[in-house]
């Protein structure tokens, strides 16, 4: 039985997480207009659909999955790229300047088709016709430590890319899921200082779900838009602050040798 998963929640914290990046293009790419008012203000709309030319005044384009294509360049053998490219032209296409944007959820770890398996079954009343109920096995989770060891180093890279681009004034944006920004700002220890929008700055907006809502999906709900820039990331990332008490690892392996010669 195949499933998919767009939010979930964890059985210790019960609030919804975005899981699948195509939930958060809900409502015609909402996320992507906020990102088009922040950097470019309310006269300059956002156009997916190019059949019609473009407006007298202007427009801002997106470049990424199922609008247009994403954007690679290359140097010295690696490929970089973002998850969008949002150009802003002017009445004849000419390229006035550009930001980029990265969307981030969270992975999931272990298997989740027991827990899905169970809410199908509890809609139909009975098991899933033709479906046998899963084995037990080790039940999913968050994979919160792929925010310290993948995403913060490449917003740092990318930052440091997106700066030496005459074009990218506004520098680059990165959408996720609220409690997935929370965790990146106990993981930096919330000392991020605030900029204006400039090259070089990276803009932090994130977005829950209305869990309370009577509509079906439950409609996105923006959190905060927070700039800084990739050189207080940077800063921030190697200089941790919320790290364990002094001497907690010496406790911890002479614990561990005490057991060890206890079980000779």
């Amino acid at each position: 039985m195949a499933s998919g998963l767009c939010t979930a929640s964890a059985s210790k914290d019960k609030s919804a997480v975005i899981c699948c990046p195509q939930r958060l293009y809900a409502n015609e790419y909402q996320v992507l207009w906020q990102v088009c008012l922040t950097a470019f203000g309310p006269t300059v709309p956002m156009v997916t659909n190019l059949t019609g030319g473009l407006p007298s005044g202007g427009a801002a384009i997106p470049f990424g999955q199922r609008l247009g294509k994403e954007l690679k360049v290359q140097s010295r053998g690696s490929t970089y790229s973002f998850d969008w490219i949002i150009a802003h032209v002017d009445g004849g296409g000419e390229l006035l300047e550009f930001v980029a944007v990265e969307v981030q959820t969270i992975d999931t770890t272990g298997s989740y088709r027991r827990q899905s398996w169970e809410l199908q079954s509890l809609h139909q009343g009975s098991g899933i016709e033709g479906f046998a109920a899963p084995l037990e096995g080790k039940s999913s989770n968050f994979n919160w430590e792929n925010v310290n060891k993948r995403i913060l180093p490449q917003l740092i890279t990318k930052g440091h890319l997106l700066r030496v681009e005459e074009q990218c004034k506004k520098g680059l944006f990165f959408i996720c899921p609220t409690p997935v920004l929370r965790r990146i700002y106990e993981r930096l220890g919330n000392k991020l200082a605030e900029y204006a929008l400039q090259p070089g700055s990276i803009t932090f907006q994130d977005y829950s779900i209305d869990e309370s809502s009577s509509v079906s999906p439950f409609p996105l709900v923006q959190g905060s838009s927070f700039t800084t820039t990739h050189d207080q990331l940077a800063l921030a990332f190697s200089s941790p602050q919320n790290l364990p008490a002094k001497n907690s690892y010496s406790k911890i392996v002479r614990e561990a040798i005490k057991e060890r010669l206890a079980g000779v």
